[in-house]
């Protein structure tokens, strides 16, 4: 046979021959081709939470108490202290304002000769009660006589009562005259000057109390449920649970980092955050330096919390569709597990779940379809 048709004979004769095969195996390139090659997926392993959690918010230091100072009686301004004046601090006792006193100390010496005659003429009163009941013993008086002279001891005792709440309201006037700090602060407003005559009630100052600020800080429910606090409709929190919160700011180039204590939540929820706002006292001391802090300043606030049971952190990226976990089984199939995501970090997320244990292998999300019982070829994470 020639050699130029040799080479296009075979190749003819491999076709028919593979065609033929196919005819005869219909299915094999269909079984073949539904073969796939389970994806890649890095496997890692959950670590469990072992200290407590630490629960973050931030907030804007605020007086826990301002009050406006008035006047409780009409008079003229006669001497102002030398800081009463917007920003300037007090103690509590020192005297801030003198209004004059001149018609409030006569006022107190007309009540006190009152007074003085109301128990003189009560002595008088008594020995003639005592005489006439003698007489009366006697039958040398009538009883007409010995009543006039008990009548007359009765409104010389009620005479007396009376000069002697005139004394001692003479004597508040007179102390009223001298306005005293109620408690240790700072003016955050004067309202009057010396000379003028201000009226019972009106205002003096407005007055920022410095014994402690406070910092309302907003905090999720559920991140509410691991502070170990109860949420009630008063809100206080008992003395022995209330956490230690650790305040942080910066302001004029300075750190601020201070101590507080969380003492209250707010019992109203807010609709639009879902959130509670829980409230931290921060105590302040005018000759404590270390304590002090500036008003207004914006802080970071960081809330012990306590140990979840059964927590983990894992890295964000391991959650799966609907917040859930990709677990891995020892067959190396692939399903999700519903979890309670506790809290969402930046590139972690706690999560408890009772079936995961730190054995546990947790398959790092990337699929765009999971379905549950698929196999993977697990591939074990190098760096968390």
């Amino acid at each position: 046979m020639n050699k130029h048709f040799l080479g296009p004979a075979i190749i003819v004769a491999i076709g028919v021959a593979i065609a033929g095969w196919l005819i005869l195996n219909p299915n094999t390139v269909s079984d073949e081709a539904s073969i796939r090659v389970p994806p890649k997926i890095t496997i890692i392993t959950p670590q469990p939470v072992t200290e407590p959690l630490i629960i973050e918010s931030q907030g804007t230091v605020e007086p826990a108490n301002t009050m406006v100072l008035s006047a409780e009686i009409a008079a003229r301004i006669a001497e102002v202290a030398d800081n009463f004046q917007r920003g300037n601090a007090f103690s509590a006792g020192d005297v801030l304002i003198r209004l004059q006193d001149t018609d409030a100390r006569l006022g107190r010496e007309q009540a006190a000769a009152q007074l003085a005659q109301a128990r003189i003429d009560l002595r008088l009163a008594s020995n003639e009660l005592d005489r006439a009941t003698e007489l009366f013993e006697q039958q040398l008086v009538s009883r007409q006589n010995l009543e006039q002279a008990q009548l007359r001891h009765s409104q010389a005792e009620a005479k007396l009562a009376a000069t002697s709440v005139s004394l001692a309201q003479a004597e508040l006037t007179l102390e009223r005259t001298v306005i005293k700090a109620p408690f240790n602060g700072r003016i955050e407003q004067e309202m009057i000057s010396v000379g003028q005559f201000v009226a019972r009630g009106e205002p003096l100052a407005q007055l920022i109390e410095l014994n402690y600020f406070e910092i309302r800080l907003p905090i999720s429910r559920a991140e509410l449920a691991y502070l170990d606090i109860p949420f009630s409709a008063r809100g206080l929190i008992e003395e022995s649970l209330r956490p230690e919160v650790t305040i942080s700011g910066e302001f004029g180039g300075q750190e601020w980092i201070r101590k507080a204590t969380l003492i209250r939540t707010e019992a109203l929820i807010d609709m639009g955050t879902r959130q509670v706002v829980a409230v931290a006292r921060l105590p302040i001391k005018l000759d404590d330096a270390d304590t002090l802090i500036p008003l207004g300043l914006f802080v970071r606030a960081k809330i012990e919390g306590v140990l979840p049971p059964n927590a983990y952190r894992l890295p964000r990226s391991s959650l799966g569709p609907n917040n859930s976990l990709l677990v891995v089984d020892s067959d190396n199939r692939l399903w999700q597990q519903p979890i309670d995501i506790i809290r969402l970090e930046h590139d972690h997320v706690i999560v408890s779940q009772q079936e995961i244990t730190p054995n546990s292998r947790i398959a790092m999300s990337g699929l765009r379809t999971i379905v549950d019982g698929m196999h993977i070829e697990p591939v074990e994470a190098t760096d968390r």
